[in-house]
């Protein structure tokens, strides 16, 4: 009997928690009622969407005693120059707040758990592929009846990228906030859709499922490959500068923590490009488009996922600075022609000059620069920003007429 009175006595705390919670949020529904907030329509793929939260595991999960998910919020911060952030996750009727930086212990209690249709983050379901920024909350026509609400919030400045599941469905945000009407630059927006894409990865990785589906399906395709002639590929290699010194200087979990987080979001970038992964050798990560499927834009695919590697580098050298640790600068060599490939045992590999004139590439190229052969700048068909750097020796190969891509179009 002693048992049983410990027992609801226990429960009655964690009770009342949640009964004074439901009560609170329902105050907070009807002031958005009556100040005229009209919550974002769920998206047509909503079921989905809650069963990819559900499979992730996140609802349960108290992630604000996490130093990993902390220092991106942390970042995120740093990044945009905002006196708060959080990550959040977007239920059907609730947004949970699973990690922040800049609030004190009241305001976090409060904004732990808030009814979804009053919160800034929602508007990021209505075109999940994009980052939103609300310059001003107060003025802004999806916004501005909040500031209506008693004790509306204080904020004027929103931001905000969606979390992006790999099986493609958004989860949440990382957001930052700010009391005062701001803007935000171009690399800043990139940097915050970065500092997403990093969290989307620990939360799959804490769930047992980083990037398995993503990889058994390159697995299929390999498997698929025989031994087959391609006539014109875009190949492409990138590689860490300095990285022998770092692994005398650095603590070998760190290392390999952050050696493992690039290659990670190189894997999701070039997949997203449609390019083909080879290996990676120590510090070096080899790609390839136009193969299996042999189409025109290789070249273009592959220099766009170059870009994006040099961009997820520097965002992640933004976290790698408030931790104290050094950066890590990347260089990229480029080259376009005919290979072999298919299985070598239970690998996938490419066989060919090009293979090896690519790698002169990258050796003979510059720090955070992308350095390209006349032949992939062909294949480029004149939608390439290039500035030639002449005539380069490429040891073994003689002399090639070579290009850094400034951009795309």
């Amino acid at each position: 009997m002693m048992k049983i009175v410990m027992c609801r006595k226990s429960a009655e705390p964690g009770l009342m928690k949640k009964f004074i919670r439901e009560k609170f949020n329902s105050i907070l529904r009807s002031e958005a009622h009556k100040a005229g907030v009209i919550p974002v329509q769920s998206p047509d793929d909503e079921n989905q969407r809650l069963a990819e939260i559900e499979r992730l595991g996140i609802l349960e999960r108290d992630l604000s005693g996490e130093r990993k998910y902390n220092t991106m919020t942390q970042v995120a911060s740093y990044l945009t120059g905002c006196k708060h952030s959080m990550i959040n996750i977007l239920e059907s009727k609730i947004q949970q707040c699973k990690s922040s930086f800049g609030f004190n212990m009241i305001e976090n209690t409060v904004i732990k758990e808030m009814p979804r249709e009053i919160s800034v983050c929602q508007y990021t379901l209505e075109n999940p592929s994009q980052p939103i920024v609300i310059e001003d909350l107060w003025e802004d026509e999806r916004t501005k009846n909040m500031s209506k609400m008693k004790g509306g919030p204080p904020f004027r400045f929103y931001a905000g990228s969606p979390l992006m599941s790999s099986r493609g469905y958004s989860v949440g945000t990382i957001c930052v906030l700010d009391p005062s009407p701001k803007t935000l630059s171009h690399q800043q927006i990139d940097g915050l859709r970065l500092l997403s894409d990093q969290v989307v990865e620990m939360l799959e990785g804490d769930a047992g499922r980083t990037m398995v589906g993503k990889d058994e399906k390159l697995d299929e395709g390999s498997q698929k490959i025989e031994g087959q002639y391609y006539s014109a590929v875009t190949i492409l290699f990138a590689d860490f500068v300095g990285f022998t010194k770092m692994v005398e200087n650095t603590e070998p979990g760190d290392l390999l923590e952050t050696l493992n987080t690039f290659f990670s979001g190189f894997e999701k970038i070039i997949q997203k490009n449609n390019v083909l992964k080879v290996k990676t050798i120590g510090d070096c990560f080899m790609c390839v488009g136009g193969i299996p499927g042999q189409h025109k834009s290789h070249a273009h695919d592959v220099c766009t996922a170059a870009k994006d590697m040099l961009q997820f580098v520097d965002g992640t050298n933004i976290q790698q600075e408030v931790m104290g640790r050094p950066r890590w600068e990347l260089r990229i060599g480029i080259h376009s022609g005919p290979v072999i490939a298919g299985n070598s045992g239970d690998s996938f590999d490419i066989w060919g000059d090009a293979v090896n004139i690519a790698a002169r590439m990258e050796s003979s190229g510059e720090t955070g620069k992308i350095h390209i052969t006349e032949k992939t700048a062909d294949y480029l068909e004149g939608h390439g920003k290039l500035t030639p750097r002449g005539d380069i020796d490429l040891k073994n190969k003689g002399t090639w007429s070579t290009f850094f891509l400034e951009d795309l179009s």
